[in-house]
């Protein structure tokens, strides 16, 4: 990049802003579980605020953000066309506006982060912030308030799959944290806040995803051993982890229970109890019908309480199926709500973005291009896992919190591509 470009004036000039920048970033991590209007709001105006000096100064970006932004463009716009088919209704507009479109607006939040990019500065505190904080507020719910799951107020599987994804950034700042000298008491500490605020939680499946995360993370880290040496490592690890989580009551509980809802499954025995396994299941089995009867275009974001209620009427053996907003699986909940053509751009924002951070795990890469890289690995991974007990791209606080570390971690990303003479040609 030529240094006496216009572009590279404005580059300097957004750097200045840089602090105030990532001061707004920690209060949306942060405080995502104690004001969320507030943090929504939060993060709405930035992102508009990015929009708006994008359409100000048009500045250029890496080719590559085109195939980051048109995944979330032709997911957000199959959502809308599953709308229009389906007869435009309140409550699918608020669904469209008040949670796909925090997707949409994540894109002009990437310029700002690649342009106010700065190597000498810790661009990882905002996730340290939220991690912190999530510990704080679990410990808070279990052992003050003698909650039995710690919920921060809202679904204890939304806060424990939320700090698992804020863990999971993290975890790949490592290479930053070691630089400074209290860094490693700081990584260490977020570390271990967010583990402990998603084990508090209750929440099994980010226990399993965090499982997956750490052999990932280990294979990265200790990428100078042999595969065997790393996978030997992992076990060892991943068995204290185990033994020592093991020893918590309220872990052992939950881990009983999901043993006895297996049970019956595993020797084909007769379900005789609608418990939280058998509803998941019952879900699928009204997502599937749902979406079968509408294949193209589904029922529409509005629609999916309205459909699962018939579903539970015409089936009197789930009637408790009654008044579920969601069908605890995101394929099937994006092929019942939007059809084939919801899921086919599902599977390709996940695709897409799991290889576009794949890409940049390479040796060949900056030791700070490759730590992004994994964070943004990583969270693809958590949100896939989760989408098969869950839906994290259709609640509120799971769609922002993809939509802004994502955003985050992309554009830090391409400018230490910037910085170190790697990034793709640029375009208008």
């Amino acid at each position: 990049m030529n240094k006496s470009s216009p572009q590279s004036e404005l580059l300097t000039r957004i750097k200045t802003v840089e602090p105030l920048l990532n001061a707004v970033a920690i209060f949306i991590m942060a405080t995502m579980f104690l004001f969320w209007d507030a943090s929504r709001a939060v993060y709405v105006l930035f992102s508009l605020a990015a929009l708006g000096f994008i359409i100000k100064y048009r500045p250029r970006m890496p080719t590559d953000h085109r195939f980051y932004s048109w995944p979330i463009i032709i997911f957000v716009v199959a959502t809308c066309l599953s709308l229009l088919f389906n007869g435009i209704s309140d409550s699918g507009i608020n669904r469209v506006v008040s949670r796909y479109s925090l997707l949409l607006i994540a894109i002009p939040l990437v310029y700002v982060f690649y342009f106010s990019f700065n190597n000498k500065r810790n661009i990882w505190i905002k996730f340290v912030a939220g991690c912190l904080v999530m510990g704080g507020i679990a410990l808070y719910d279990i052992f003050v308030l003698g909650e039995v799951r710690a919920g921060g107020g809202y679904n204890p599987a939304q806060f424990g799959f939320t700090a698992l994804a804020m863990t999971s950034l993290v975890i790949a700042s490592y290479h930053r944290f070691c630089q400074s000298k209290y860094g490693r008491v700081v990584y260490f500490l977020a570390i271990l806040m967010g583990v402990c605020a998603m084990i508090l939680s209750g929440t099994r499946t980010s226990w399993l995803a965090g499982f997956v995360v750490l052999v990932i993370a280990l294979f990265f880290y200790l990428d100078r051993y042999s595969i065997p040496r790393r996978l030997l490592i992992s076990l060892l690890l991943l068995g204290g982890v185990v033994i020592a989580g093991g020893s918590v009551p309220s872990v052992q509980k939950r881990v009983d229970s999901l043993i006895d809802n297996l049970a019956p499954y595993v020797k084909g025995e007769e379900q005789t109890e609608f418990n939280s396994l058998r509803y998941r299941v019952e879900a699928w089995k009204a997502g599937w019908q749902i979406g079968m009867e509408n294949k193209l275009f589904g029922v529409g974001p509005g629609n999916i309480k309205g459909a699962i209620d018939d579903y539970a009427e015409q089936n009197p053996q789930v009637a408790a199926l009654a008044g579920l907003n969601h069908i605890h699986n995101q394929f099937l909940q994006t092929f019942a709500m939007s059809g084939l053509v919801g899921l086919f751009s599902l599977l390709v924002l996940m695709a897409s973005h799991l290889c576009l951070f794949a890409k940049y795990l390479g040796k060949r890469y900056s030791t700070e291009v490759r730590s992004l890289a994994l964070a943004g690995f990583l969270l693809l991974v958590v949100y896939v896992i989760k989408s098969i007990p869950g839906v994290p791209f259709y609640g509120k606080h799971y769609l922002m919190m993809y939509a802004f570390a994502s955003a985050a971690i992309w554009g830090a990303l391409l400018g230490a591509l910037r910085d170190s003479g790697l990034a793709d040609n640029d375009i208008d």
